[in-house]
Parts: structure tokens; sequence; C-alpha cells
């Protein structure tokens, strides 16, 4: 017998080893998935059951809650934000019907005012000192990424009242944008512990952390309009559009853990969370918790396409664009440029490393698009875009995916 014959020989045995050993391998990983459905079934069965309970609990009596008279309250931190939204209503009103609410489903709030970004990060680091369970943030995109920061890592759960402008971690995760709807999750208290991003920056800490989303490029450049139109600012909302027209596609590389690509644009977005900005559907496929961050790269793309492509995002149907999903991304540019870390500015420059924390944080979520395994039982979940303050079946899922320029 020849060498070669023993060279196909030795092939073929190794081929049918490693056959057998595939087979035994997507055996175990069926059971899995069957024992993985089993369970998801009984999470379902119980959230309903949690759903059912906190109903009954919540239910007027005599025309008092049932929850404030017989059940001892779970203290929470309250991180309240008077000027959050785009409501003219008194803030004082707001906050008392915030914190009856919270009492009818169980929860005895202690209220804390954010003054500043400063007050409402003090108010959450306390709150995780102290040993409290949970941090309800009433307030916007903004006030709960600055809470955020303070609880990975810790045993704290956040759960939030949605009161602000765009609310895009709300509508994320499921949670409902009316007072009511979001007080009853809170008061079933299904958590999901979710991931947070991190831009490696020499700046402060509190800026380092992402909930929903960071970028490079026009993506610094968006979220730095979406502030300035917030805030009426209208130099600076010319600023960015002259710029916005301005900037030519320059040359970008981006390391996604083992995949190096090279690409030819203006924007590269890294999104933990579906919706970012004013509402937009950057990444339709984003989860909260995957352990993953979604990285568009919008290759070639020139101005008219950029705005068709963002237009029909924050309408909740994006164009189909290649994205990808990675632990660890490294982009760097041809020369420094701008970088976000949600609606937070960095200075320009040309290297950016960004990863995924998973696991970061405990919260308490409801039926969201960016979520592994939503609470079915959950209230009704929120628009994907739209009446900040109105709730309806979720827009935009499944999204219909459609050609660039179609």
């Amino acid at each position: 017998m020849t060498s070669r014959d023993h060279s196909t020989q030795d092939l073929v045995k190794s081929l049918l080893r490693k056959q057998l050993k595939h087979k035994k391998l997507v055996g175990k990983v069926e059971k899995a998935a069957t024992r993985l459905d089993r369970r998801k079934a009984k999470l379902r069965t119980l959230e309903t059951r949690i759903a059912d309970l906190e109903r009954s609990l919540a239910d007027p009596r005599d025309g008092h809650p049932r929850a404030a008279h017989d059940v001892t309250l779970r203290r929470a931190q309250l991180v309240f934000n008077p000027s959050s939204g785009t409501s003219t209503g008194d803030s004082a009103t707001r906050l008392a019907e915030i914190v009856d609410c919270l009492k009818a489903h169980g929860i005895q709030p202690l209220v804390g005012i954010k003054s500043s970004g400063k007050r409402a990060r003090v108010l959450a680091r306390e709150a995780v000192r102290s040993g409290l369970e949970l941090v309800v943030v009433a307030g916007g995109d903004g006030t709960i990424e600055e809470v955020v920061s303070e609880l990975i890592g810790s045993a704290t759960v956040l759960s939030i009242i949605p009161i602000g402008t765009m609310n895009n971690i709300a509508r994320s995760v499921g949670v409902p944008l009316d007072i009511p709807g979001a007080c009853s999750l809170i008061g079933m208290g299904t958590t999901r512990h979710i991931d947070v991003g991190r831009v490696f920056t020499n700046a402060r800490p509190d800026m380092e952390y992402f909930v929903e989303g960071a970028g490079v490029g026009l993506s610094a450049v968006a979220a730095l309009a979406g502030q300035s139109f917030e805030k009426r600012r209208w130099n600076e909302v010319l600023h960015v559009v002259h710029k916005l027209f301005k900037d030519k596609a320059r040359t970008i590389k981006v390391h996604m853990d083992d995949t190096v690509i090279e690409t030819h644009s203006r924007i590269v977005t890294v999104s933990n969370a579906p919706i970012m900005a004013k509402n937009m559907l950057v990444a339709p496929d984003a989860k909260m918790d995957d352990g993953l961050l979604d990285v568009g790269v919008y290759d070639g793309l020139g101005n008219a396409k950029l705005v068709a492509h963002f237009t029909a995002a924050s309408k909740g149907s994006p164009h189909n664009l290649p994205m990808y999903r990675a632990r660890h991304i490294v982009i760097t540019a041809e020369r420094p440029e701008l970088t976000n870390s949600d609606k937070n500015i960095t200075p320009e420059r040309r290297v950016v490393e960004i990863e995924i924390v998973p696991k970061a944080i405990s919260m308490i979520v409801g039926n969201g698009i960016g979520l592994t395994v939503p609470v079915d039982a959950a209230p009704a979940a929120p628009p994907l875009h739209g009446d900040p303050h109105a709730n309806g079946p979720v827009e935009g899922a499944p999204v219909k995916a459609e050609p660039v320029g179609a």
C-alpha cells in the first residue's frame, strides 16, 4: 500500500470521527434547545401569573389602593427629572401622580430631584451603597443613562417611568409610555439582565458607557443635531447641517473581533439598542441582552441615500443594509473624527475602541423588541416612534426591509 493510500485512509478516518462528533454535538444542542424552550414556556406562564396577581393587588378597594394598605411597601429610590419631556404641565403635579401610582403598586419611593447629571448619579450611587433593591428613574433617556453608569455590576434593579422626549430605551425594552402602565410594570417586577456598551476614552468615567449606541463621524453629528434641536439652539443646528453636507466620505477601517473590513463611509454606528437618536430604528435586530453590539458601516452611501435611509429608519422601516455583530470593535479613521456615546459627544480622534459589557445591569422590562425573551404578559408595549405619551401596538416589528434607494 502506497503512502498516498495511507494518507487517504487517514483522511477518511478523520472525517468519520469528525462526523460522529458532529452528530453527538448536534444531539446535545437540540436537547439544550428543547430544554430552553420548555424553560421559556415556564417563564412566560410564571410572568402571566405575576401580571394577574399584580393587577389584583393594585385594584382599588373602597376608593383606596389595596397595595398601600394590605402589604408592606418596598422602598425604592426615585430619581425624578422635573424638566423631562415637552409637557408644559406642573412638574409637582406629575411627581405627585408618580408617587401615588407607585404606592398603588406596592412601591414606597424616596423622592430625589435631578437638578443636574451629577445629582442623578449621586442618588443612584447612594441607593447602591445603602442596599436599596430598586431605583426608579422618572425622566428621559439622558437621565436613565446617567443612572445606569452607577448601577453597573450592582444588585440594584433599574426601572423607568418614561416621561422624556424620545424615550428610546423604554420603547426598546417595552416599558409603557404612560405613568399608570409604567408603574404597573414596575409592580410586576419582571427583570432581564441588560448589556451596556463602553467607549474607551480619557474623558469623565460617566461618559464612557452607553445604553443605546455609539458612533463615529455623522453618528456624532446627528447626536449633536438632536441635542441642539431639542434645546432650540438654532445656530448650532445650522452649523451641523452645514457640516453634514460639507464633509466627504473617507476610508475607515473597522476591526470587529476577528474580522476586519475597510469601508468608504462618513458614518459608523455601534448599537446596543435597536432605537437611537430621534426614534430611529437603526439596528432592527439588535438585542440588549445577547452580549453583542450591532455595527453599521453604510459603505459608499452619499447624502441622498443616507438621508433616505435614516428618514425611513425614523418611521420604523429602515432600508436593508448589512449589519455586523461583535463584542469588541476598533474603528480607525483617516483623520480625527467626532465620536458619540449615546448623546455625549467626545473629542475628535482617529482611533475609537468600543466593547460590550454583558449583563451589566438588571432592569425591569416589558414586551420590547430589544429583548431576546420579551415579557409577553406585560402591559401594552409602546410604539417605536411617534407621540411619546401614546401607547399602541409595536410599530415596525417585524420590520419590512427595503433595498437602498427604493
